[in-house]
């Protein structure tokens, strides 16, 4: 069968017994029509996501029975066939973390041999001991040559930036735009390497700028708020909640998995692991990240969990597509206002959680993760990505009463990018001088980026993403396989006991 895009799996809830997923595919059969079938498992539902220019997204839910050991689910859609495994009951999933999956620019495609290299790494993995869940953390997709590919945005842009904030969103606009966002995820999500994996490992996605457009949400209101760039993130959002997490466009529907809040953030729990992907864009301001009402009701979620005494989740992984812990460029920014031409360098800035605007809305975050290690006795580790480099950070608390073991420290793992690449040796020169102090969040509270284990310094300068690999000791593995190295660079990861 001619499939214009998939089949990708999402994970829609995992339970103690089963593990209910859908599986995306956009073909010009219509969803009655396509012949879906699958072994060990139940489709419990079909379902027309969204029809575009002779192109019908289809979605099946399914449901598969966890077993004593784990099995390998074969489905078919006419008369091709895909694997994926789902985790023993009683056990937790073997797990990958990635980010970045694109370009920033054309430039950058020159810069790498082979663009898809690691995907073909990870792969080569997933056969050798095959990930049940596949956490994508921010740019599935690179949307920055919408500058040129529309040319009713192209023309737009070579506006003044007074004219640029008075236009309209024309009906033009809108049907370039809608074309873009449609093509883009078909063309990138139809390699080989990325559609193999796509389609034989459940996912869960968070959206970041790139999946919109570089910076979003971190420009002047004047800019954000106008009619065009409002009517680029609309479209963009829209097939945000159609390819990564095959919500149906016209019934506004919510994933299974979602909070209560505006946007996209979801919460899965799978044995001893809740994941928690935040969604930092939708809500975002130079002035806020997410809203209090987003915030509060995530804290209210969490807050009702047991302990891990009373069979809560032992380890929550928090996924911030924006590192939380980073080399600290908040200096830098204050100088924005005197250096010409720096627009694009201070949006960049302005993402980061030390941006000045945000350090108060990342110290109640890291306040309320502290506080929910010590009142839960779940481990907290941080997921991300964005920065193009793979390095570790960590959290530690002094205050309140002494605790044993390491129950008050938040280790970060950030794995960024799997396709994009590194930056430039300058640039890691200046995020080592920009990392050699502590920093003092708060009386008692500090953060501060680590040396990679057996590596001796603290940003690798290669594309790279991460292995999440639990054990029966309640120990988390974190392999962070590193473009150019043989073997992976590890930490490992102790629940509070």
């Amino acid at each position: 069968m001619d499939l214009k895009l998939g089949p990708i799996l999402n994970l829609r809830t995992a339970e103690d017994d089963f593990w209910d997923l859908s599986i995306l595919v956009v073909s010009k059969t219509s969803t009655a029509d396509l012949v879906f079938n699958l072994e060990k498992g139940k489709c419990v539902s079909r379902s027309t996501l969204y029809e575009t220019k002779g192109f019908v997204a289809s979605r099946f839910d399914i449901r598969v029975r966890r077993e004593n050991d784990p099995i390998e689910v074969k489905y078919f859609i006419g008369f091709d066939f895909w694997m994926f495994s789902v985790p023993a009951r009683d056990t937790d999933p073997q797990m990958t973390f990635l980010s970045c999956n694109g370009f920033s620019s054309p430039s950058e495609i020159k810069k790498v041999d082979d663009k898809n290299a690691m995907w073909k790494t990870l792969l080569f993995q997933h056969r050798v001991t095959p990930y049940n869940l596949m956490i994508m953390g921010g740019d599935q997709v690179y949307a920055d040559e919408i500058w040129e590919r529309c040319s009713e945005i192209k023309k737009w842009v070579e506006l003044p930036r007074g004219e640029r904030r008075k236009r309209k969103f024309t009906a033009v606009m809108r049907d370039q735009v809608d074309r873009f966002y449609f093509d883009l995820y078909c063309q990138r999500w139809k390699q080989p390497v990325v559609a193999e994996a796509l389609a034989s490992i459940a996912t869960i996605m968070m959206w970041d700028d790139h999946d919109i457009f570089d910076g979003w949400g971190s420009y002047a209101v004047e800019d954000q708020e106008c009619e065009v760039y409002q009517g680029i993130f609309n479209i963009a959002r829209k097939y945000f909640g159609l390819f990564q997490q095959q919500l149906s466009i016209s019934e506004n529907e919510k994933h299974p998995a979602s909070l209560p809040t505006k946007g996209f953030s979801t919460i899965h729990q799978t044995g001893n692991y809740l994941v928690l992907a935040l969604d930092a864009r939708t809500e975002r301001t130079q002035k806020q990240v997410l809203s209090r009402e987003s915030w509060d009701l995530i804290w209210q979620y969490l807050d009702g969990l047991k302990s891990v005494g009373e069979g809560g989740p032992r380890h929550l992984l928090f996924v911030s597509p924006v590192p939380v812990v980073h080399a600290d460029f908040g200096s830098i920014e204050s100088l924005m206002g005197w250096l010409p031409g720096e627009q694009e360098l201070e949006d960049d800035l302005r993402d980061h959680w030390q941006s000045p605007n945000h350090r108060a809305e990342r110290l109640r975050m890291i306040h309320r993760l502290l506080g929910l290690m010590t009142d839960k006795s779940c481990r907290v580790t941080i997921l991300s990505g964005d920065v193009h480099v793979a390095c570790l950070g960590v959290i530690e608390s002094e205050r309140g009463e002494p605790a044993s073991g390491r129950s008050k420290v938040i280790n970060q793992l950030t794995a960024s990018g799997i396709v994009h690449p590194s930056p430039p040796k300058l640039m890691g020169w200046l995020l080592t001088q920009l990392s050699n102090e502590v920093e003092p969040i708060e009386q008692g509270i500090t953060a501060r980026m680590m040396e990679l284990p057996t590596q001796r310094r603290k940003y690798m300068l290669a594309r790279n993403f991460l292995s999440l690999e639990p054990d029966k000791e309640n120990r988390l593995w974190a392999n962070w396989y590193v473009e150019g190295l043989d073997t992976p660079v590890t930490k490992v990861i102790h629940a509070i006991e």
